[in-house]
Order: C-alpha cells, then sequence, then structure tokens
C-alpha cells in the first residue's frame, strides 16, 4: 500500500476563473499542491479554513496533502508527524460537517497510511477502524465512487496478505468506474478525484 499514489485533477474552469477570495485562495492552493510544494499548500489550505470558518472542505485537503506524502516518503518521523496534522484536520473538517461520507474516506486512508507504515504497530488496532469507515461511508454514500474504489483496494490488500484471491473484489472496481462517469459535484472544489487511479487498482485483478 506504500505504492499508493493519488493524482488529483481537481482544477476547473470555475477555479481557473475563479471571483470571491475563497475560490482565489483554493485555486492558489491546488497549484502550490500541484507544484509539489507540499507544505505550503497545506498551510494555505489551514489559513483558509480558518478564515472560512465554517467550511469542511479547506482543512479536508489539508489532510490529505500530508497523508498523501506520506506515501512518498520513508522517514518515519516526518510519516508520524503528517498524519497527526491530518488528523487534526479532519476533526476540524468534522466539527462543520458530521456524518460526511468524504471525510470518512479521508480518515479510513489516513489510517491505512498509518498501517502501511508500521503494519506491526498498527495493523492489528486500526484495520478494523478502516473497515468500518469505509462501511459507514457506503451507507451514507452509496454510490461514492471513491468509497467503492478504495475500499476494494483495502480489501485487495487484505486478501494478499492472508493469501486469499483479491481478484473477488474486481467487480467493485468496474462499479466504482461506471460511478465515477455519472458524478457530478455541484459545488466548487467538492471531491471528484479517483477516476485516474482505476487503471493502478486493476493491476491487483490481473
Amino acid at each position: 500500500m506504500k505504492t499508493i499514489v493519488i493524482l488529483l485533477t481537481f482544477l476547473t474552469a470555475t477555479t481557473i476563473h475563479s471571483q470571491t477570495p475563497y475560490e482565489k485562495g483554493m485555486g492558489k492552493a491546488f497549484e502550490l499542491w500541484g507544484s509539489n510544494k507540499t507544505d505550503e499548500a497545506a498551510n494555505l489550505f489551514e489559513r483558509i479554513g480558518k478564515a472560512e470558518k465554517e467550511n469542511w472542505l479547506p482543512y479536508y485537503y489539508a489532510a490529505q496533502v500530508h497523508i498523501i506524502k506520506t506515501f512518498t516518503t520513508k522517514n518515519a518521523e516526518e510519516i508520524e508527524s503528517r498524519l497527526k496534522k491530518a488528523q487534526n484536520h479532519l476533526n476540524e473538517a468534522k466539527t462543520f460537517s458530521s456524518n460526511n461520507a468524504e471525510i470518512m474516506i479521508m480518515e479510513a486512508m489516513l489510517n491505512t497510511a498509518y498501517v502501511a507504515h508500521n503494519p506491526s504497530v498498527y495493523g492489528m488496532t486500526l484495520s478494523p477502524k478502516v473497515e468500518e469507515l469505509y462501511q459507514k461511508a457506503k451507507v451514507l454514500d452509496p454510490e461514492n465512487p471513491r468509497a467503492i474504489l478504495y475500499h476494494a483496494e483495502w480489501k485487495m490488500g487484505s486478501a494478499k496478505f492472508w493469501g486469499k484471491d483479491p481478484k473477488a473484489y474486481c467487480p467493485e472496481i468496474e462499479k466504482a468506474a461506471l460511478l465515477f462517469d455519472k458524478e457530478q459535484p455541484t459545488t466548487p472544489f467538492y471531491p471528484s478525484w479517483g477516476k485516474d487511479q482505476i487503471e493502478r487498482v486493476k493491476q491487483n485483478c490481473k
């Protein structure tokens, strides 16, 4: 799972031609992230969250920046530090939007990062939490393609660990692909990432 790389496709015409300070700030944060200026992006998302006061999205993305970065570093202290920051950001996000499937998916990914980082320490304690978060997200939003895709990948990893065939979860990947095609976010910056990862996850089906 350390090889997970999530390519983001957030920038749209709406963000490029943004008018409000919020839209301009978010667009700049995504630009920094796209330029691999990880910490600058996370810090800007956090500042936007503090300015917005009741908007969960900036904190959500601040968390995601840190989580994704942990999959491309081997420094244990940095990984632990980033994941703690990410959890704090998600806690902030949850104060503005409880029972939010997208936040649950991101928290599942955060715990996946802990397990990938140190399975002997976190595997037994956090694996059930990952499963629980994905299950809750799918109950709240049954047609969320991210919940279905990344839950399938999680279950594939577990199957491999226990010597079972991960191909049993391949139909869920196909389902996620169909749902990505149907997805039409109506709110600026609402999560819509993940479609570009379908082919990578499908490698488990070969």
